[in-house]
């Protein structure tokens, strides 16, 4: 039977909602609804690559190819589609695609024990070469109604469909990760590999798993992300994967792995676009953008790590004080 997990609010909640506030009165416009609406729909793709890559970090790993196969729906959605290709065979295809990248990655680092680095950078290479081969190298523009409706639909009151069907997304992920036996077991092989083989875990099951899934929301972001701009850009992911990473980790998932989740990823993706959104208001040169938004990175990386060393270290005090 499987305990089920208390979903905690991460301590980058309390950052994300500061950060809004001070942007509403330092930066013009921010505080408005269409500003809220546009900030959460700029985060839904970024959200739903960084679901998958908080799986892979969990278990103490990461998957580079996010940003590829990224692109490579997107592209693939154009493409076919002015080839006149059903919506339907469309949407498969580029799942399947997605299903196949994710498998290959998932095998060859489960099975074969080749290293997740080395693996995901190769299949990033890949794909972001085919992306571009396929799209010959420019943004290939299309049009199709049902793109179109989940990328830039909405319903009274201003609220993206897309919105909604990355909370739907979301909200599946969060419940299979806190109250499922594969969600168990990713915390299990993060925290300690060797004794969730001992306890009678199937590593590489999950680590499969974690690949294929990770293969699979990337390449739904890829069709979301056409949906949103009509066209097919091979080069639309190649931020994303660190952006990603980074999205992650400030979220709470370190990249050793076992503790964390998504719903940190969560503040971790709105805390990005919150600072996108306000410094573009206050007419930061994007230049000047990433590198603020870098050093924010950092330092809520280093208050992290040295809240989580004083938590170790007082708790090794209260044993060894215990023990005498």
């Amino acid at each position: 039977m499987i305990k089920k997990g208390k979903i905690k609010i991460p301590g980058i909640a309390l950052f994300v909602i500061v950060l809004y506030i001070l942007f509403c009165f330092i930066a013009q416009s921010f505080f408005s609804w269409y500003n809220f609406v546009l900030i959460l729909r700029n985060s839904c793709t970024l959200l739903i690559v960084s679901l998958g890559m908080t799986w892979s970090i969990l278990i103490a790993q990461t998957d580079l190819s996010v940003g590829s196969v990224m692109s490579m729906g997107a592209v693939m959605s154009a493409v076919m589609s002015n080839a006149g290709i059903p919506t339907v065979v469309i949407v498969i295809c580029v799942l399947a695609m997605g299903v196949g990248v994710g498998s290959l990655n998932g095998i060859l680092i489960s099975k074969f024990k080749f290293d997740f680095w080395v693996t995901t950078f190769s299949t990033m290479s890949i794909f972001a070469g085919l992306a571009l081969v396929i799209a010959n190298g420019a943004t290939v523009g299309f049009e199709n109604k049902f793109y179109d409706f989940i990328g830039n639909a909405t319903l009274p009151g201003g609220i993206y469909w897309l919105i909604i069907i990355t909370a739907l997304i979301s909200g599946i992920c969060i419940y299979v990760e806190r109250n499922t036996e594969f969600g168990f077991n990713m915390f299990s092989v993060g925290g300690c590999e060797s004794a969730a083989i001992d306890s009678g875990i199937n590593v590489a099951k999950n680590q499969f798993l974690v690949y294929l899934f990770s293969g699979i929301l990337s390449s739904i972001s890829g069709i979301l992300v056409a949906g949103m701009s009509n066209a097919g850009a091979p080069t639309v992911g190649v931020d994303y994967t660190f952006t990603a990473m980074a999205a992650v980790v400030i979220g709470g998932t370190p990249f050793i792995g076992g503790k964390g989740g998504i719903v940190g990823t969560i503040f971790g993706t709105l805390l990005l676009r919150i600072l996108t959104s306000g410094l573009s208001m206050m007419g930061i040169a994007p230049t000047w953008q990433k590198a603020i938004t870098g050093v924010i990175i950092v330092s809520l990386i280093v208050v992290d790590v040295v809240n989580e060393n004083r938590v170790v270290k007082n708790g090794l005090r209260r044993i060894y004080t215990d023990a005498e």
